[in-house]
């Protein structure tokens, strides 16, 4: 079996990527696959490596990286019927871990090499796709500044999830969700394909990959003593259980106005254009579990 490794050397701890890559070639090696490799070099290259491997019948393409590389990993296989795989390297590594690929690196190659083979949703937040979460807000914010800085990792973001905590202030929204028409201020607002943001914090506890649904969360404002109750309903997966959390499921949404200009897709930053679709793409991805 030939395995093409897309790999971001740029995700995790500064220069991780050697030893990963030593440890990935030895197994699979060993396990009689035959391995080739490139580094994605600038936003958009992993896309197009991906793309290159499936032209090039590779049975496996396997993103090396955090929840951004993979997405884009994704994306230049989406009209294939290629297979990906994931060994996680990134900060959050929300896909993964809701796949139930450990983001410990033996472990990961175990899944690569024993995982089975699960089809999943896409979405779409208007022209930009995404596999776990996209939205606007809070969480929005976050990814902005995470963006604009060069330090990376989890110790990283969670200082500036702190540091957005105190400053972020609700703003108004207009959207529909299928048939229903809300308009209100909100504190975040995400659509989500799996259940997590990343690092086990999950915004949508009750969303599958693979039910054709979009799941969205609204936050309504609530008052900021509250927020170590909303980081503790994020990670014990009861976040739909506040009262001031709304759940829906959707086959499609229309963001029609909002205050603010950016969203996120998959822990990337974007710059919002509304009215703004989010949907369901007619692509499905075939991807290894753990």
């Amino acid at each position: 079996m030939r395995i093409f490794l897309v790999i971001n050397k740029f995700a995790g701890r500064k220069n991780n990527y050697k030893k990963v890559l030593k440890k990935i070639q030895y197994r699979l090696k060993s396990n009689h696959y035959i391995v080739e490799y490139a580094f994605s070099e600038y936003r958009g290259h992993a896309t197009k490596l991906a793309a290159d491997a499936a032209k090039k019948n590779f049975d496996r393409i396997v993103a090396v990286g955090g929840d951004g590389t993979v997405n884009e990993v994704a994306l230049g296989l989406l009209e294939t019927s290629k297979v990906m795989g994931i060994i996680p390297t990134g900060s959050g590594n929300g896909l993964a871990r809701d796949l139930g690929i450990s983001t410990g690196i033996e472990k990961s190659i175990d899944s690569l090499l024993k995982g089975n083979v699960k089809q999943i949703d896409v979405c779409r937040f208007n022209k930009q796709h995404f596999l776990c979460t996209s939205g606007i807000g809070f969480d929005a914010s976050v990814a902005d500044k995470m963006g604009k800085t060069k330090k990376r990792g989890f110790l990283q973001y969670i200082k500036l999830t702190i540091q957005e905590s105190i400053s972020f202030q609700p703003f108004n929204i207009k959207i529909q969700i299928d048939d229903k028409i809300i308009e209100k201020p909100v504190f975040l607002l995400t659509f989500a394909n799996a259940r997590q943001f990343g690092n086990n914090a999950f915004i949508a506890p009750l969303a599958n990959m693979g039910d054709g649904l979009i799941d969205v969360v609204l936050v309504n404002p609530f008052n900021k003593i509250l927020l170590p109750v909303f980081a503790i309903a994020l990670f014990t997966k009861i976040i739909h259980k506040l009262p001031f959390v709304e759940t829906y499921k959707a086959k499609k949404v229309e963001l029609e106005n909002t205050e603010t200009n950016i969203f996120h897709f998959d822990g990337e930053p974007g710059k919002l254009i509304v009215p703004a679709k989010i949907s369901i793409d007619t692509n499905k991805l075939n991807v290894i579990c753990g």
